[in-house]
């Protein structure tokens, strides 16, 4: 082809060109309509058109930017409301069973020319110098009225008890004052007392009761002490006894202002035990009911029970005394115990004569024992002990147990070197457990018919759980009592402590350092209780106590935070 030539259009082409000039045809036709109508029918074309184009504006924005819904936290937070009084519940003096039906509604007596009892109590103040408000009031088998509360100290007021923490006084003083109290024989028939304190401050107050009981004679010749324990919906209580000469009563008690339907659990040697009248025992408010364990498990050598409520939350203990024929062989009350897959019983004294005791005093089948019971399911478990120097080296006969699951059994610690210790119960599966420490008390007027004046007494403690931030503790009071405080902790801790004496008043605080895998004890010899404060998380205490008339231990509670606020969801 020469450049002279030019090139022929093809089809396409030709159809390409036809279509250009038709859309351009069309366009100026629309334009001549357009400009023959009225301003006002172009205006109205206009805004149609800018309508249309606005709603596609907007169809686009709304593909690009999608509407979201607001974000709103679902998560649950407490809805506040008043702080409320706590309950705890002190457990009544030992006494006698007479007879009982079907194993419950045990009627009492005492039996003894000496016997005394009484409920000491302490409280903290806050930086302003407020002692929270606590009073009691005696549980009854079969309450007719409303409990009507003994005041100890005075009720604050309102504003004070659901205000912010005090950080001072309205004057601007820091004030830290306490109150100690003791009041004998506070019920009449053995019934368990419970305790209420107030809250001070919109948190619960720093408060804690103690019952103790001691006789020189008679078949409860001894010595107790009891903490007064939170009231909760579930306890474990493991280390009772229903062989031959034993003693031990369950006492389950309702301080609520509800009904509570309680249901017991029992277990044995060989795992748990049928129990017949351990279902829906219903305890109105205020009310108390007791019940022979070997009525539930008989002829068991260690028994433990759970206790489960519902309704009402309650509080539960075991009584337990023991004769060897004719000869008082212990008294002591068994309290609620930790449950976990590593458990700390903070107190177990082994005497320097434990394998002597037997043969001084007349008293068989005696020694320093742990009770270690699974709560379901098959458990292998080694025991430590823990001395003021670390470690203790335990028999190796009693340094490791099997458990079948929901089984319970004994561990003889007679071969320990003399001392006091902790111990720890290191466990696959859950478990819970107490500690029977022995005392030989030779009471030289305590001569019975068989002209024997020798007498064992005993001291359990249960497995307890941590304490945290400040904790007050109450000590015995009678039977010129010697108590000595045990801290125990797994790791390197602080434990502030600060005594206070018969009259209220606080003494120097002391601070006192826990190396791990110890336990030190601590005794002031004017205390009449104490004042603990730690920012640790496994440093567990319990008291022991020495006196005329026996030996006794006690675990330490924390008081828990209880009625800040419901958790309330948030959601659609």
């Amino acid at each position: 082809m020469t450049d002279e030539q030019e090139p022929k259009p093809t089809e396409a082409a030709k159809e390409h060109d036809t279509a250009s000039t038709e859309r351009a045809r069309r366009r100026e036709a629309a334009l001549r309509r357009l400009s023959k109508t009225g301003p006002s029918k172009r205006a109205a074309a206009v805004f149609g058109i800018g309508a249309v184009a606005a709603v596609a504006a907007m169809t686009v924005a709304g593909s690009l930017w999608a509407a979201t819904t607001p974000d709103i936290d679902t998560d649950a937070r407490p809805a506040e409301l008043p702080a409320t009084q706590t309950f705890s519940v002190c457990p009544g003096v030992p006494m006698l069973p007479e007879g009982s039906e079907n194993g419950a509604d045990v009627q009492f007596s005492a039996d003894s020319s000496d016997a005394v009892s009484a409920l000491a109590v302490a409280a903290a103040s806050d930086l302003a110098g407020n002692i929270p408000g606590m009073a009691y009031f005696a549980a009854e088998s079969s309450p007719d009225e409303e409990p009507s509360p003994t005041q100890i100290t005075d009720s604050l007021a309102e504003d004070v008890q659901q205000g912010p923490p005090a950080t001072a006084g309205t004057d601007g003083t820091v004030t830290n004052s306490a109150h100690f109290e003791v009041i004998s024989d506070p019920a009449e028939e053995g019934q368990p007392i419970a305790l209420g304190t107030e809250p001070v401050g919109g948190t619960p107050g720093i408060a804690s009761g103690t019952t103790q009981y001691a006789a020189t004679d008679g078949d409860l010749a001894g010595m107790t002490a009891a903490a007064c324990t939170p009231a909760a919906h579930q306890h474990w209580l493991t280390g009772a006894t229903t062989t031959t000469g034993t003693t031990s009563v369950l006492t389950v008690t309702n301080p609520s202002a509800t009904n509570s339907t309680v249901n017991l659990s029992v277990f044995g040697a060989d795992g748990p035990v049928e129990a017949s009248g351990a279902s829906d025992i219903v305890l109105a408010p205020g009310q108390t009911q007791s019940l022979l364990v070997a009525g539930l498990a008989p002829r068991q050598n260690s028994v433990a029970v759970q206790v489960s409520s519902s309704g009402g939350p309650v509080a539960a203990d075991i009584q337990q005394h023991r004769l060897d024929g004719i000869v008082p062989a212990g008294v002591d009350t068994l309290q609620p115990a930790t449950a976990g897959s590593n458990v700390v019983v903070p107190v177990l004294q082994i005497p320097g004569d434990a394998e002597d005791i037997a043969d001084e005093s007349g008293l068989d089948g005696q020694s320093p024992t742990l009770h270690v019971t699974s709560t379901g399911s098959a458990v292998s478990a080694t025991i430590t002990l823990r001395g003021p120097d670390g470690p203790v080296d335990v028999p190796t006969e009693a340094s490791a147990i099997e458990l079948a699951p929901g089984a319970s059994t004994t561990v003889d610690l007679s071969g320990v070197e003399p001392g006091t210790y902790a111990v720890e119960i290191d466990a696959d599966a859950n478990v819970v457990a107490s500690a029977d420490s022995l005392a030989y008390n030779p009471a030289g007027d305590n001569e019975d018919a068989t002209g024997n004046t020798s007498a064992v007494d005993t001291a359990y403690m249960p497995s307890t759980a941590p304490i945290r931030g400040e904790t007050m503790v109450a000590l015995p009071a009678i039977a010129d009592p010697e108590s000595r405080l045990t801290l125990t902790s797994a790791e390197e801790a602080t434990v502030s402590i600060t005594p206070i004496d018969d009259e209220g008043q606080r003494g120097e605080e002391l601070t006192q350092e826990l190396s791990g895998e110890t336990a030190v004890t601590v005794e002031e010899e004017d205390a009449a209780g104490y004042l603990l404060e730690t920012g640790a998380n496994d440093v567990h205490a319990g008291v022991l106590v020495d006196s005329s008339a026996g030996i006794s231990a006690m675990p330490v509670n924390t008081v828990n935070e209880t009625g800040s606020g419901l958790p309330v969801r948030l959601g659609y």
